[in-house]
């Protein structure tokens, strides 16, 4: 890409300055240099942005106004592809030699404008690297559950059961004159091929929440990794494997050199990129509390006013971030990322498995990464008696013969396996 328009230099010269992946050339082209004058003239009237061939010898690697940039005397010029003149955006967020960096406070304001010129931003190496850093975590979770023996199975985009007063939350669509809604889960699918004794399945897929908020908390698209599995023993599998995924991935970013190097390049622009804690406790597992525990800190350590029969709170869910990171916390090192586990029945959806018969704590969890809830995993029903009183006791009952929910229905009545698992935004 031609980052700068050309200049002439005394010696008659034109010099223009390029960059790719993150690097920068200087390139010199004189006319005596060029095989004919179009060549000249086309480096004259180059636009930044523009896509350019050049073909040519490295004089220098350092310029006495840039040390270690390298400068090309060129001998050879193609544009690729012209780009209009005047494009918006801002070229110093590159940082290029010589040009400074905004500031942060500039940065955050630049944030709109950089939004309304996505593809010009994404050039941006800082930029282009938060995308290739989430190829990657998308490419070490595929690795770590192939390695695991999980089964890719594609669910669908569109849905035919619904769940009774939630409609607000969800997009529902015309589907050749029957009415669909795009999928807010791929769990029940899912669930359902673990009936046909495939014992391990995964989907990495985009999920519809039609949210009434628009936050890091709140989206109405995203891309979510699904998975379940038929349990041997007890619901505590399905929580081993979401700490030992995340743990996988989290190390394998950090100590990977080609992760490490995607990380310093999007520190560039985020000051909080490549500083992440990993505190695991002395057994190698992340840190795990309970949802009463997590009620206890808030409202004993930290002085908070809580109400123990709700959810955890974005902001609840903040301050335990911050606090289990500082040098204040209680467990065995600071962490960024830690589990809540043993949410209360009323918290959660009516089909997740109880911690006894009778008892109101549910074998589930969430896991926190920096403040946010990004897992949360359960144990799900897997008797079709259980199921049916569940869906019918509910606050708003759900019919299990419904045509939208009679094949989930059915893939119990046939013997669905004790199972379980997560999914993580």
């Amino acid at each position: 890409r031609v980052h700068s328009t050309c200049r002439v230099e005394q010696s008659g010269s034109v010099a223009f300055l390029l960059r790719k992946n993150g690097q920068f050339f200087k390139c010199k082209l004189g006319s005596t240099d060029c095989a004919d004058t179009a060549m000249f003239d086309d480096a004259q009237r180059l636009t930044p942005e523009s896509l350019v061939l050049i073909s040519g010898v490295v004089t220098a690697r350092d310029d006495a106004n840039s040390p270690g940039l390298v400068i090309i005397q060129a001998s050879e010029l193609t544009i690729l592809s012209e780009a209009m003149a005047n494009l918006p955006g801002n070229l110093r967020l590159h940082g290029a030699p010589g040009e400074t960096l905004p500031s942060l406070d500039e940065r955050t304001l630049l944030i709109e404008q950089r939004l309304d010129n996505r593809l010009l931003d994404a050039r941006v190496t800082a930029t282009a690297a938060i995308f290739k850093l989430f190829s990657a975590v998308h490419q070490l979770a595929v690795e770590y559950l192939a390695a695991h023996d999980f089964h890719y199975i594609p669910t669908p985009a569109f849905v035919g059961y619904e769940f009774p007063a939630e409609e607000e939350d969800h997009f529902y669509i015309d589907y050749l004159g029957r009415q669909a809604m795009l999928a807010p889960t791929g769990e029940v699918h899912l669930g359902m091929a673990l009936a046909a004794d495939l014992e391990r399945v995964y989907d990495i897929h985009t999920v519809f929440r039609r949210e009434p908020k628009s936050d890091g908390r709140h989206l109405t698209e995203f891309t979510m990794l699904e998975l379940v599995f038929a349990l041997k023993n007890d619901w505590s599998e399905i929580l081993e494997l979401a700490d030992s995924l995340l743990v996988f991935i989290i190390k394998s970013l950090q100590e990977h050199d080609r992760y490490a190097k995607l990380t310093a390049a999007a520190l560039r622009l985020h000051p909080t990129a490549g500083s992440f804690k990993l505190g695991l406790d002395k057994n190698g597992k992340l840190p795990r509390i309970r949802f009463d525990e997590a009620k206890a800190i808030l409202r004993d350590q930290l002085g908070k006013l809580v109400h123990t029969e709700d959810d955890l709170t974005r902001k609840e869910e903040a301050l335990l971030g911050e606090f289990f990171a500082s040098n204040q916390s209680p467990l065995d090192s600071p962490t960024d990322v830690f589990i809540v586990t043993h949410f209360p029945k009323n918290l959660r959806p009516c089909n997740v498995s109880s911690l006894g018969r009778d008892d109101a704590t549910t074998n589930s969890f969430d896991i926190i990464l920096r403040g946010q809830e990004i897992v949360t995993g359960c144990q799900l029903l897997h008797s079709y008696k259980e199921l049916r009183s569940a869906f019918t006791s509910r606050a708003h009952p759900i019919d299990p013969d419904s045509p939208g929910w009679r094949p989930y229905t059915e893939a119990h009545e046939i013997g669905m396996p004790p199972w379980g698992g997560f999914g993580r935004k």
